[in-house]
């Protein structure tokens, strides 16, 4: 049984984003990390699916149909056939994963304050030469070290553009290797390979721990906490697309 979709303009950006992108958010949303098969997933019996033989940007509403209803309540989600918005959901995820920021603030702004959590979360981790490289690749003044560093990249990050860029391609590349097992071609194609694959160990760590901690990885967080870093990533690629 397919779901239906609720109208959500948060989620209407999905029918421009980029099918490799949008073919990491569909196998999050089908498959676990260990390759398994949802038990509730819905899309791969979706006539409408099968048909568009992997062209997603076709079926965008059934692929947010599908994250909505992952994020609502499965009884309730039962009697209306609807789930709940991508705002509640993101938010859900932030608090989940204490991200400090403005909750009613604009969803890209939640969004980038999720990626600098991810950034900041992942830095105990980075070798001092990982620090280093990410501070230059985000244009953090070099003259800037440790909580100094840190705390500008997290600026930066919250503040869009090209670093909410670069950390939204160095995260889906994380997802994407999760999920997929393999990188993505956008990153390499965009002249990025080398700074995202440098991260994707240590972010890799801090979003594998997040679905692994009793307190949070319930079935629908291991599912909503990857996709809704893809959905953040994918808004970051397309508000950006014009500036590199």
């Amino acid at each position: 049984m397919s779901h239906k979709y609720k109208e959500d303009l948060d989620l209407a950006f999905l029918h421009y984003a980029d099918n490799e992108m949008l073919a990491v958010l569909v196998q999050s949303l089908i498959f676990d990390k260990d390759g398994k098969k949802r038990n509730t997933e819905s899309l791969t019996g979706n006539k409408s699916f099968i048909e568009a033989k992997g062209n997603y940007g076709q079926i965008w509403q059934d692929i947010a149909a599908e994250l909505q209803h992952y994020g609502g309540d499965t009884l309730v989600n039962f009697v209306r056939r609807t789930g709940v918005s991508y705002r509640e959901i993101l938010i859900d995820v932030c608090k989940r994963m204490k991200v400090k920021t403005d909750f009613d603030a604009a969803t890209i702004e939640i969004e980038q304050a999720m990626f600098a959590k991810l950034i900041e979360t992942s830095w105990q981790d980075m070798t001092d030469e990982q620090k280093a490289e990410l501070a230059s690749a985000l244009k953090i003044d070099a003259k800037l070290a440790g909580p100094a560093a840190m705390a500008a990249m997290i600026t930066a990050i919250k503040l869009g553009g090209f670093a909410s860029y670069q950390v939204a391609l160095i995260v889906a590349n994380s997802i994407a290797k999760m999920i997929m097992g393999k990188g993505l071609q956008l990153a390499a194609n965009a002249g990025l390979a080398r700074t995202i694959g440098v991260f994707a160990g240590p972010i890799g760590w801090v979003i594998t721990g997040l679905l692994t901690v009793p307190a949070l990885s319930g079935p629908a967080f291991r599912v909503t906490l990857p996709a809704v870093i893809q959905v953040a990533a994918m808004r970051q690629q397309l508000e950006n697309k014009d500036m590199f």
